[in-house]
């Protein structure tokens, strides 16, 4: 059976109306003169004056009738004219106003306590009153701000029903609902994460997380120095929460959340977050980083309730610029993938000071040509706020083809993909922390020479070793190897590049000397590629 705990006024069934509202003249009167359409009225007749015909005008504009009912659809406010008949003194005509308002869902405010009781207050001035039905039997009438307390005899999802009244009015307005699920006990909350952050100069707030928060529960913030100042005590709708102008100095300090339960006057306090002042988290610069993406360069910055971020740009040997002021992470478009950026960001307090400032780059990636196909790359750190563990890689070759290899040291070789032989490929490099996050650098642009390597000499002695004019380095298979005498006469023409020549000309091992050869070969892209040289073929 359900629990009362207290309650303001039981009622089980419905009350009825016992009193009428009058005309101005008391000729007539109805039920009430005010409630929530569809109303309907029921005139009743109080003069004296005998059989006379009585007729009425129910709205401005509405014809006469003798019909002492009337239901009005519409909101509003409407005067009943009664006319009496013409054989009776001048005045003729009473009247009457009747208010119809709008049906609408009575306000509360709900509270969730252990043993599956609930509080409920009103706060509603709109109607004269409400009634909240618990269930189909049980239910109580409130005024504004007067409170009932309800205990459910189980944790299944219930729904609440809410019905408003007028004074001395029928049960005309709507009854509408509140969906709610009571709980067994109040937990206290679990702080993920608390800081402290000076917002303006000797101006602090608080910034908090929470795992997991109940809307219908009430949630008090505590923060103790040198005893305790409660800065919240209301409901919370989402898991963060931030709190300005604090009252804070910079001392020593703890914070903690406790869940409230109003039924029966007792809290639930989480764990405390302490901290001695150079511990504070007073910088609004926690988790900046920056990283090159398909827009431009996204730098990642606080959230902050208050004040501005003022963006400075610098591209590498030029003055910084201002690029924009922002309150919150952004993307800055860029003009080059290529080119390396820096960045130095000031946090503007609400009062128009420069309170801290900071710099960020993304990882920075150059290169120099040392010989074809071989580079000397540049590796300049992420600068940033993360304090991880940190491993860099770079890459190499087209958004197809890559080549990967760990960055050990800030200057390294790189050698060119040659996987697909084309002539525009990009150096560039990632930054990976610990915690999954991955920063992107700058994409250097450099240009691959394709070069099939073909050996200086061969020996097709039948040793097994270098018995074979092997090429190295084709792009596909598709190629025409022709060799050609010192004298340029052909002596060998194959379009399988595998094994390669076998250093004999009809059958015969060929004269000892230099040769030329000459490679027609196809791209991976299909384009026609011709190249030429020399070897020497020894017989040893």
């Amino acid at each position: 059976m359900p629990r009362w705990i207290h309650i303001a006024l039981l009622i089980i069934l419905p009350a009825t109306a016992s009193s009428q509202a009058f005309s101005s003249k008391g000729r007539f009167s109805v039920e009430f003169d005010r409630g929530c359409s569809p109303v309907t009225i029921n005139i009743t007749e109080h003069d004296g004056f005998g059989d006379v015909t009585r007729q009425y005008f129910y709205f401005e504009g509405a014809g006469i009738t003798s019909s002492q009912t009337f239901t009005y659809q519409e909101t509003g406010t409407f005067e009943i004219v009664q006319v009496i008949g013409s054989d009776l003194p001048d005045d003729k005509t009473d009247t009457l106003i009747v208010n119809v308002l709008e049906s609408i869902k009575p306000q509360i405010e709900i509270t969730k306590c252990s043993n599956l009781d609930i509080s409920v207050t009103s706060k509603d001035s709109y109607y004269d009153s409400i009634r909240v039905y618990f269930t189909t039997t049980d239910s109580v009438t409130l005024v504004n701000n007067q409170k009932s307390e309800f205990s459910f005899s189980s944790p299944n999802l219930v729904a609440i029903g809410l019905k408003g009244f007028f004074d001395n009015a029928d049960e005309v307005c709507s009854t509408y609902f509140e969906e709610l699920l009571p709980i067994s006990s109040i937990e206290a909350p679990q702080i993920l994460s608390a800081s402290i952050k000076e917002t303006c100069k000797d101006i602090f707030s608080m910034y908090l997380e929470l795992a997991e928060v109940d809307t219908l529960v009430r949630y008090r913030v505590i923060l103790d120095q040198s005893g305790e100042t409660t800065l919240f005590d209301n409901y919370l709708f989402q898991s963060t929460l931030v709190l300005s102008d604090i009252p804070f100095t910079k001392s020593n300090y703890c914070i903690q959340v406790e869940s409230y339960d109003p039924c029966n006057d007792v809290t639930q306090r989480s764990s405390a977050i302490c901290a001695e002042p150079s511990q504070l988290s007073l910088s609004p610069f926690e988790t900046l980083y920056s990283t090159y993406d398909s827009a431009g360069i996204f730098i990642n910055l606080d959230e902050v309730n208050v004040g501005t971020f003022d963006v400075y740009r610098r591209i590498q040997g030029q003055e910084f610029e201002l690029r924009s002021q922002n309150s919150s992470s952004f993307t800055d478009p860029i003009g080059s993938l290529s080119r390396q950026y820096f960045y130095k960001i000031d946090y503007i307090d609400s009062c128009g000071q420069v309170l801290y400032s900071a710099e960020t780059n993304p990882p920075l990636i150059e290169s120099d040509e040392i010989e074809p196909n071989q580079y000397l790359a540049r590796f300049t750190q992420p600068v940033n706020s993360i304090d991880l563990g940190i491993s860099n890689e770079y890459r190499t070759g087209t958004t197809f083809s890559q080549s990967t290899g760990d960055i050990n040291s800030p200057e390294f070789p790189v050698s060119l993909n040659a996987k697909d032989g084309s002539p525009r490929q990009f150096i560039s490099a990632t930054s990976s922390y610990t915690n999954g996050l991955i920063l992107t650098s700058n994409s250097e642009a450099v240009r691959y020479e394709l070069i099939i390597y073909v050996p200086k000499a061969f020996t097709p002695n039948g040793d097994g070793l270098n018995d074979h004019l092997e090429l190295f380095g084709l792009p596909t298979e598709d190629a025409v190897t022709n060799i050609y005498s010192r004298w340029g006469q052909l002596v060998y023409s194959s379009d399988q590049p595998s094994p390669g020549w076998d250093g004999t000309i009809s059958g015969s091992l060929a004269d000892e000397g230099t040769y030329l050869y000459e490679i027609i070969f196809e791209t991976v892209s299909g384009e026609k590629r011709r190249q030429k040289g020399t070897f020497t073929l020894i017989k040893k």
